[in-house]
């Protein structure tokens, strides 16, 4: 399924700063932008994420199957005779003129090669003359694009060929496998041989809800990296129907419940390891009770992952909201007003916090290392993208956006601002 920009498009080019498939055109300074009636998404390399329809101010940004035949249409026409752009293609366009790291080659150092790693090094490539090097404790690029996404949204994850198109670059070295706590410390608190060090590593430890009985439950950090196949997972309880609780109101508790209900056939069609697959089918859960500890219109999953969730088990899926849950036990999840909603199953899907780095300040309550605009606060040459910067919120898109604005403040840091004529 891709989006589809309509009519009521209000040209703002939000969305154009957050696709991180750079789909959506035209885009400020190409030729038509602010003259037309409307931004256009190209279908072709849309990837389902939905970064458009999250921060769309007019909410003109809508998944194809639920625009008007017309708008889709008109997206479509928009690109008949223009090629696709790649948007880890550093010549298809021209870079934003603030000042880039100049006086010759530096050595920047980003740890992490998810969404927030990758868009750093490509704005590193743009910015700077620099050499990156890349490492990830995994063997593998994508961080929570390749174990975060859901398996039955396998368009999403095409975007791991783009950043398999990055680290190709000339000036790019990957590192994969590698510990960044390994590294052999220089001057200054930063790794030996590099200038500067951007940190992109995430936040996918559970939060908890603080309730007696919960570790006998399964949070969305094992179960999402259990049925995503990630070297190590494995799912920590058993699962057991014929009603399981999911604590949560975001697309991941969405995610969650539309797995544990969706039928044989439909497992077939993911993206699932045969014994992930083989135990979601025979796990007997019949009913999902999502709960939400707010009420419906502080919930955090989109409208668009409410409608899938709906279209594939909409009668077996049950929405309480203002609940509080006290103690889990054999007997099901016990709520603040006495009730006990009988379960076989408790998920825990309430967001995500950032782990803190050895080395740098950590702002515990937040779960982010604490900093300005990137650069991590009475740490000189240490910078923050992603979630471990702003916190556990907004999707790949987002990520974009959040590491440009971080390389930027570094490249106009008193470390590396070319003086004028260098």
């Amino acid at each position: 399924m891709t989006f589809a920009i309509s009519g009521d498009c209000c040209s703002d080019a939000s969305c154009v700063a957050v696709c991180p498939m750079n789909s959506i055109h035209p885009s400020p300074g190409e030729p038509g932008f602010g003259t037309g009636a409307s931004l256009f998404i190209d279908p072709r390399t849309c990837i389902d994420c939905g970064a458009c329809a999250d921060i769309c101010p007019v909410d003109a940004a809508k998944p194809a199957d639920s625009s008007a035949a017309e708008d889709v249409q008109r997206n479509a026409e928009y690109f008949a005779e223009r090629q696709p752009l790649q948007a880890m293609d550093l010549d298809s366009w021209e870079p934003p003129t603030y000042q880039v790291w100049g006086g010759g080659p530096r050595r920047v150092l980003v740890v992490g090669a998810g969404p927030a790693g990758m868009y750093a090094t490509r704005e590193l490539l743009l910015r700077t003359t620099a050499e990156v090097t890349v490492v990830d404790r995994s063997q593998h690029l994508g961080g929570l694009v390749r174990c975060g996404v859901a398996p039955d949204h396998p368009q999403t994850k095409q975007i791991i060929e783009n950043f398999e198109r990055l680290v190709r670059h000339r000036r790019v070295h990957w590192r994969p496998g590698t510990d960044a706590a390994t590294l052999r410390s220089g001057p200054g608190g930063l790794p030996d041989g590099y200038d500067a060090v951007v940190h992109a590593v995430g936040a996918r430890q559970s939060r908890r809800l603080g309730i007696t009985g919960e570790d006998a439950a399964c949070s969305a950090e094992d179960f999402v990296a259990w049925y995503n196949g990630r070297p190590g997972a494995s799912l920590p309880v058993e699962l057991v129907g014929p009603q399981a609780v999911v604590v949560g109101n975001g697309n991941v508790a969405l995610d969650l419940a539309r797995l544990l209900l969706s039928d044989e056939e439909q497992l077939r069609a993911m993206d699932l390891q045969r014994d992930v697959r083989r135990v979601l089918s025979a796990s007997g859960v019949k009913k999902v009770v999502l709960l939400g500890r707010r009420g419906p219109d502080e919930a955090a999953y989109t409208e668009s992952a409410l409608r899938e969730l709906l279209a594939v088990a909409g009668d077996r899926v049950e929405l309480r909201y203002h609940a509080r849950p006290t103690a889990w036990t054999s007997a099901g999840l016990t709520l603040g007003t006495g009730e006990t909603i009988a379960a076989g199953n408790l998920f825990t899907a309430i967001g995500f916090e950032g782990r803190p780095i050895d080395g740098l300040p950590f702002d515990a309550g937040r779960g982010i290392v604490p900093n300005v605009r990137g650069a991590v606060v009475g740490r000189p040459g240490h910078y923050v993208a992603g979630w471990i910067k702003r916190g556990a919120r907004g999707g790949i898109g987002v990520n974009k956006a959040c590491a440009q604005e971080t390389v930027m403040t570094l490249v106009s840091s008193s470390r590396g601002v070319a003086s004028p004529g260098s």
